[in-house]
């Protein structure tokens, strides 16, 4: 199968919560597009890059069999954010944008299911229009609405909006933090909040709060608690659950499991101690946490 990711490949500059600075590719291009192949999923990207991305990375997403074709490489600089540790969330600041991608390359890509995570504006609403008609094989879009939720300030300050209006129809799957969340609801959280995405029309509700993950699917609300793992930098982790979610479930058509692969491939990234692209976890040791999660997870059938 293959996955089409929509989404800006980026340039990190990361400050760890230990003091040190390392430069990173990253992105959910890059992230969802790693962990995708760990599933044996191929992946197309609809995406940009500037002049300016180094040849050697290039190279590096050739390798994974990641490839950027050359009408993918724009005129404008790289899309780059400073990304600051802050407890749960971390502070951005962007310091440049690449050009935004465009319907017709949606349209002409040959793919079975999509995952649509915009860092930015890149992902216009007319490009997530032509996701959903264009949405593959495998009849199945998830959607991360991270980057509709970001505002730039004249100093490259990223701020979060309060309210978020964003047409969910024909999205199946979302992931949404609990900020995302009360943006979409005017300010419901938990199992109200996720219900509330459910009818309008989501088929799978994702959510994250501090060391939980959440699924709710039809009439069944699942958790999964996740411990506290000590690591320098947890950039991507969201990324690594939609795409290890999304992956998991195409492969097997079980929720449950899918929402363990996904918690699985979160604890097994952090577990790395990695930094950037670093923290991607080899499929044996999202397999093994996975297992773990298939034996603690919490369920709660609803009326």
């Amino acid at each position: 199968m293959r996955i089409g990711i929509a989404s800006h490949i980026v340039l990190d500059t990361i400050k760890c919560l230990d003091g040190s600075v390392v430069e990173s590719v990253g992105g959910p291009a890059c992230y969802c597009g790693m962990t995708a192949r760990k599933f044996g999923f191929g992946v197309r990207l609809a995406t940009r890059v500037g002049s300016d991305f180094p040849r050697d990375l290039h190279n590096m997403l050739r390798e994974n069999d990641i490839i950027l074709s050359d009408c993918q490489v724009s005129g404008a600089p790289t899309t780059r954010f400073n990304i600051f540790p802050g407890g749960d969330f971390r502070h951005l600041v962007l310091s440049s944008k690449c050009d935004q991608l465009d319907a017709d390359e949606i349209r002409g890509m040959n793919v079975d299911y999509w995952l649509a995570s915009p860092v930015i504006d890149e992902v216009s609403q007319e490009v997530l229009v032509a996701i959903k008609q264009h949405r593959g094989k495998k009849d199945f879009v998830m959607l991360d609405p991270q980057g509709y939720m970001r505002t730039v300030g004249t100093d490259g300050h990223v701020t979060l909006k309060d309210t978020l209006e964003l047409d969910l129809t024909g999205i199946t799957a979302l992931k949404v933090d609990s900020q995302e969340m009360a943006a979409l609801t005017g300010g419901l959280s938990g199992l109200k909040g996720m219900e509330a995405l459910q009818s309008r029309g989501v088929e799978f509700v994702v959510s994250t709060e501090h060391r939980h993950i959440h699924l709710l699917h039809e009439k069944i609300h699942y958790w999964i608690t996740m411990g506290n793992i000590n690591t320098p930098d947890s950039t991507g982790a969201g990324d690594i659950l939609s795409a290890a979610f999304s992956c998991a479930y195409l492969k097997e058509k079980d929720p449950l499991w899918a929402i363990c692969f996904g918690a699985g491939a979160v604890r097994a990234s952090l577990e790395t101690k990695g930094v950037g692209l670093a923290k991607i976890p080899h499929i044996s040791k999202i397999e093994q946490s996975a297992s773990y999660f298939y034996n603690t997870v919490g369920f709660q059938k609803l009326s």
